[in-house]
């Protein structure tokens, strides 16, 4: 009886930790295509704006810190505009890229910790999901995972329908417009693609550390094969090795936190291709 309480409750995070890597997987070799590592990390620091915006709601309507869930909408809601305004002036090319991605990483950083500071001085305590928005928890219901799941299966799902039309534009947009692929749709899709992952992620794995979720599979995967879709095969099992063994870690040892251990797992992963592919050149050469 107690192992079937066991299986169940670890269930929904099992299954929120795999989804949330094979998505990140799939987009991940993409993401390294087109350098947008910072875009993600703009993105994922943004939730603290979000969750500060309803903490400081909490002060003048006391009823909405009744709802476990309010912090995590205010983060839904400002990774998307933030990523869709990431997405419009990185489309519009008028200001660098990192210019514009750090402008909304530390804007909204910034407005999220001076919001916490004056919901801490107000009410004399920490205001609920801090911790959880920095370093991620893996107390996830099922309803949560289901969503979460459906969720990154629609991302994959839309990866593989429209692949080649990313991969084009991915490695030559200016040769895919001309191709006539609707380089500004596949722009704004992949943002929200990007998005969508890092709201789940954050939830897992946090927002210091989620961003890694969505390059270290990828950049394993380019050191250990050039071609594409060898890549995304191999970021597909990076990943999940990544998050099964995070999670084994945190149901063993609950003290640690799954992001981080998810997080050096892939690392390590990292560390064997790289040794891999040095051994490989020298053996070539």
């Amino acid at each position: 009886m107690s192992y079937t309480i066991a299986v169940v409750d670890r269930l929904p995070p099992m299954l929120t930790a795999c989804s949330l890597a094979v998505a990140c997987a799939a987009l991940s070799v993409f993401v390294i295509s087109r350098r947008w590592a910072l875009i993600g990390e703009g993105i994922s620091h943004s939730g603290f704006g979000g969750a500060g915006t309803v903490w400081l709601l909490m002060l003048a309507f006391p009823s909405i810190e009744h709802s476990p869930s309010a912090a995590y909408y205010g983060v839904v809601i400002f990774s998307l505009a933030t990523g869709l305004a990431i997405g419009y002036f990185t489309r519009s090319g008028k200001l660098n890229s990192d210019a514009i991605i750090g402008i909304f990483m530390v804007a909204s950083l910034a407005w999220g910790i001076l919001a916490q500071e004056i919901f801490s001085h107000v009410r004399q305590y920490e205001p609920s999901g801090w911790d959880t928005f920095l370093f991620g928890r893996m107390d996830v219901s099922l309803p949560f995972s289901l969503v979460a799941t459906a969720i990154c299966a629609a991302v994959v799902a839309i990866v593989v329908v429209l692949g080649k039309e990313i991969v084009a534009y991915c490695f030559d947009p200016v040769m895919a417009e001309a191709s006539g692929v609707r380089v500004g749709f596949i722009h704004y899709l992949l943002i929200l693609l990007v998005t969508l992952t890092i709201v789940i992620g954050v939830r897992i794995a946090g927002a210091v550390l989620v961003t890694a979720l969505l390059v270290l599979p990828g950049a394993t995967a380019l050191l250990l094969s050039k071609k594409l879709k060898n890549s995304v095969i191999v970021s597909l099992i990076v990943g999940l090795l990544g998050a099964l063994g995070g999670v084994t870690v945190y149901f063993r040892k609950e003290f640690i936190f799954p992001g981080p251990a998810i997080v050096l797992l892939l690392f390590v992963e990292f560390v064997v291709a790289y040794g891999l592919s040095k051994l490989k050149g020298a053996s070539a050469g």
